[in-house]
């Protein structure tokens, strides 16, 4: 079984399979393809390791995202989930993550650590309207001292303010990429907006909910370090951090096709940045510069991977 995610191929098997209905008005907001397959599945463990530098544990209330980011790393899990649709075309819900999750942490092994929610999916993904399911895992882990990070690119995270202002420690943090929507919408294609997910961040700040923005991958092209920090300020965003698009494992396939069908004239540009050794690090040093200087000016502390297991590929 892979760290990131506690779930087994039997309990995948107990699933029930069913097409995602028409939205009801609280999910009006949140877009996803009516195409996509919801299985609802009971779990064993609700807990498992984090891979994340600094390890910690994490919570997934779902396997897959309907977010269908073209880009996402999370694809890997297929090869432990058995699940042989193209990611972002399934989902399956834990539907009974937050009772086990209650169990679990009565065991004093997981007593203070760092949690994660999510991963290897978004917790807020448009199925958390019907489901309520990371709702329910932060009702457990409000009876503990545990310190918290949400990892999302949804302002449905809003909904359950009145449950992270309950939190000792907590915090939630937003991928923004890039401030063009065009190039979001095509790459995100069922995501909030940039600006969504900016006022859900300047929202929360001004509850005393700390936020902080995640920035990667770092886009060629498409990310603007000095726009970005601009707006991360006015939201109240306290940390920033990046990291280099990993083209491995499929990363690469959907981003080359949405370049090809509608920018064919960067094609070329981001291969040369991507694949070629000199062009990666000639890239992301003065990326990393740019992220450095706009730190300074904006007064936000920032953490970079640029190359932390991306540049494998050119050894």
């Amino acid at each position: 079984m892979p760290a990131l995610y506690p779930c087994s191929r039997d309990e995948k098997e107990q699933g029930r399979v069913g097409i995602l209905p028409e939205k009801s008005s609280s999910e009006e907001k949140y877009l996803m393809s009516q195409d996509i397959r919801i299985r609802e599945i009971e779990c064993k463990s609700a807990i498992g390791k984090c891979g994340f530098p600094g390890g910690g544990l994490c919570i997934n209330p779902y396997v897959g995202c309907g977010h269908s980011c073209v880009y996402c790393y999370s694809r890997f899990m297929k090869r432990f989930t058995g699940h042989t649709e193209k990611w972002g075309t399934f989902i399956d819900a834990r539907i009974n993550i937050g009772q086990v999750l209650e169990k679990q942490m009565r065991s004093s092994r997981f007593r203070g650590q760092q949690i994660y929610i999510s991963t290897v999916t978004d917790p807020y993904q448009t199925v958390e309207a019907k489901y309520g399911l990371t709702r329910s895992i932060l009702k457990v882990l409000l009876n503990y001292e545990n310190p918290v990070s949400i990892l999302t690119k949804s302002d449905m995270v809003l909904r359950d303010l009145d449950l992270l202002k309950g939190f000792r420690e907590i915090d939630v943090n937003f991928t923004i990429t890039t401030l063009d929507e065009r190039w979001n919408k095509l790459v995100e294609p069922n995501s909030p907006t940039a600006i969504r997910r900016l006022q859900a961040a300047k929202k929360l700040a001004r509850e005393g909910i700390p936020v902080v923005a995640m920035m990667g991958p770092y886009w060629p092209v498409f990310t603007n370090a000095e726009a970005l920090f601009g707006e991360f300020k006015k939201a109240g965003i306290g940390h920033v951090f990046t990291e280099s698009f990993n083209t491995t494992g499929g990363n690469w396939t959907g981003v080359g096709k949405v370049l090809r069908s509608h920018y064919p004239q960067l094609l070329p540009e981001m291969q040369k940045i991507l694949f070629n050794k000199k062009g990666f690090y000639g890239f992301y040093s003065q990326a990393g510069d740019k992220m450095r200087q706009a730190s300074k000016k904006y007064e936000i502390p920032v953490t970079a991977y640029f190359g932390l297991g991306h540049a494998a590929k050119f050894k």
